[in-house]
């Protein structure tokens, strides 16, 4: 099984070639079309993300296409479309403000967006490599140890984050300087609310709504082109546009009206042709952008890796999660030297991608290419598109951040889920989304660890054969002088302590007990504190003249017990190891050493002798399972 998973988790270096072996014109055909619809929606989605960010519009637009064709090429699946996302674009911007709030205080103007610029490359490079870390050492398996009650949350989260954020566009007021949480943002949202101008408002407000009814009618339309052709025109025949100035007396300056604003308005420029740069690397700003990268990482992981599995589950394919964590990571160190944003699986538009019976990773590849053509020879008519229009495009997509069903899932499941969403979700109101993150990851570990240090301890019967009987209710408080206590569960050193303490009580209380037989054939994770335990409660029992027996050892408790000396301390007349070709002859030897030893005990009061070793001389080595 284990050369099994190995092969599964193996990374290649050329995972594309099994796409190309056979590849026929009528593959090539589908990927094309179902590339082309991709990119129909990656194009305004692009753009839309790089100002969510607050970054030149090229930061979205060259991860949208160089990172997604490298991700493509060496990822695993054959459907993924990894570019900038929601989640992605609000954390970069949320982090990347509070570092220059942090560090470059005093920065203004082009200055100010120049640096912003250079932290993200740094925070782009710090996530490509904490994931081609993760790819290498094969830890993709990790993420399983997140709680998706976490995910839940924190993409809720993200979700009322984006619309406060894309609020400000859509209804045409300025947003706050400074940085602020989610909540102060949208209070001060509600308080600026009667400064909306109406043009704007109008333009966004109808977008978003032309949005989704196009896609209500049929999900195949490019919704978002043709809302954006319809707003341009409008704005182009009305001449919300125009720009008039006019001489402010009072102060002698010059100030523009308020108007509705295209993509050509801002400082953003459209560009195809990327310029190779170094990525920042300034360890004065480490402790800034350290922890947004491995929140930003640990996101790109988690959705890319869900968005592929969901994805495959309907498709058949069998994917390599590390594999598609080196893609990313490749994507997102071309990121850095490209400026441009973080990558992630995008779910909307993998989705489109696979219903549009995309065959192979190319089908990414061409999506990628045809957005890199679209600019080159339309950019003049993208930078028309009202930034109203993209707010409501945004806005739309927030509602498809989160799925309803495993919402309320989660708050339905356990009470433990429930409180682990809400506690994220709120903190990405109240804090940072790094922050919230880590907040929602430390509760979700803490409460797993409160679980897991619970070892199940149940006392039962045994009969001559060596089965285990239930113990019947009243004889539960009974005295034995043998007691079997079946251990099942964890006994690493969260649980060790209430391990030991529980045994102590147990003889402590019952005095006529002779001896203990603990079966620990399905105790897990047997370490150092453990064995201690076992020590203590070993000395414990012979301090009052009673003994304790091991019972049901597996080849690796055996290992852990004989490296860590206790198998010396305890003598191995009293550990009986486990057989899988007798499998309860260890218990029928327990008992039979039980019975020797309390036979033996009594024999030596009667002479007033101390009592002599038993040795199990039919005791065989653990063999190798």
């Amino acid at each position: 099984m284990g050369s099994v998973q190995n092969s599964i988790d193996d990374i290649s270096l050329l995972p594309f070639k099994k796409d190309l072996v056979g590849y026929r014109w009528t593959t090539f055909r589908q990927d094309l079309m179902a590339g082309l619809s991709v990119a129909l929606l990656t194009l305004p989605q692009a753009v839309g993300y790089s100002l969510l960010a607050g970054l030149p519009l090229f930061c979205g637009l060259f991860a949208a296409i160089y990172s997604s064709l490298i991700a493509a090429l060496f990822g695993s699946s054959r459907h993924l479309v990894v570019g900038p996302s929601n989640a992605m674009a609000v954390l970069v911007q949320s982090g990347a403000a509070q570092i220059l709030f942090t560090y470059y205080r005093d920065l203004s103007g082009p200055e100010r967006e120049m640096m912003a610029l250079q932290v993200v490359t740094q925070i782009s490079l710090l996530v490509g490599l904490l994931q081609l870390l993760v790819a290498g050492f094969k830890l993709g398996r990790l993420t399983q140890f997140v709680s998706h009650s976490v995910v839940v949350g924190y993409m809720v989260g993200t979700a009322i984050a984006l619309f406060v954020t894309q609020l400000f566009p859509l209804l045409g007021i300025a947003r706050p300087l400074g940085v602020s949480s989610f909540y102060e943002t949208g209070v001060y949202l509600f308080t600026k609310l009667p400064t909306l101008h109406w043009a704007t408002a109008i333009i966004g407000v109808g977008s978003c709504l032309c949005i989704a009814l196009l896609r209500r009618m049929d999900r195949r339309v490019p919704a978002a082109l043709i809302t954006f052709v319809v707003a341009g025109t409008i704005v182009q025949l009305f001449g919300l546009n125009i720009i008039s100035v006019e001489a402010d007396v009072a102060n002698g300056v010059n100030f523009i009206p308020d108007r509705v604003l295209l993509i050509k308005d801002t400082s953003s420029l459209l560009e195809v042709i990327p310029h190779f740069q170094l990525p920042l690397f300034d360890l004065g700003i480490l402790n800034g952008t350290l922890p947004v990268a491995f929140a930003l990482a640990l996101v790109s992981i988690m959705e890319s890796t869900s968005v592929a599995k969901s994805i495959a589950a309907s498709s058949g394919q069998r994917l390599s999660v590390n594999q598609e964590i080196f893609g990313i990571s490749l994507g997102n160190l071309l990121s850095s030297f490209l400026a441009g944003m973080p990558v992630s699986g995008s779910p909307s538009r993998s989705s489109i991608n696979y219903n549009y019976g995309a065959q192979t990773r190319f089908a990414a590849i061409f999506s990628a290419g045809v957005v890199a053509l679209i600019l080159f020879f339309f950019g003049h008519l993208v930078s028309m598109i009202p930034i109203a229009s993209l707010a409501g495009l945004l806005l739309y997509t927030a509602s498809n951040i989160v799925n309803p069903k495993q919402f309320f899932l989660c708050i339905k499941a356990t009470g433990s889920d429930a409180f682990v969403l809400w506690v994220t979700m709120l903190s990405c109101l109240f804090f940072s989304l790094d922050v919230a993150f880590y907040i929602g990851i430390a509760i979700s570990v803490t409460l797993y660890l409160k679980k897991a240090a619970v070892p199940q301890l149940k006392e039962y019967e045994i009969d001559e054969s060596g089965e285990l009987k239930n113990i019947d209710a009243n004889e539960t408080g009974s005295h034995r002088p043998i007691r079997v206590i079946k251990v099942e569960g964890e006994l690493f050193f969260g649980a060790a302590d209430l391990f030991q303490t529980t045994l102590k009580t147990i003889a402590e209380d019952d005095t006529s007990t002779k001896v203990i037989i603990l079966q620990l054939k399905n105790a897990r994770d047997i370490d150092a504190t453990a064995c201690l335990a076992l020590q203590q409660l070993f000395d414990y029992l012979k301090g009052s003249g009673r003994h304790l027996i091991a019972c049901g050892l597996t080849w690796q408790i055996w290992e852990i017990l004989s490296d860590s000396g206790i198998v010396a301390m305890l003598g191995k007349e009293n550990l009986i190891v486990f057989d899988e070709r007798h499998p309860h002859s260890y218990m029928q030897r327990a008992l039979v050493l039980a019975k020797r030893l309390i036979a033996a005990d009594e024999e030596a009061e009667r002479k007033n002798l101390p009592p002599p070793i038993v040795i199990d001389e039919a005791l065989p080595l653990p063999a190798e399972t």
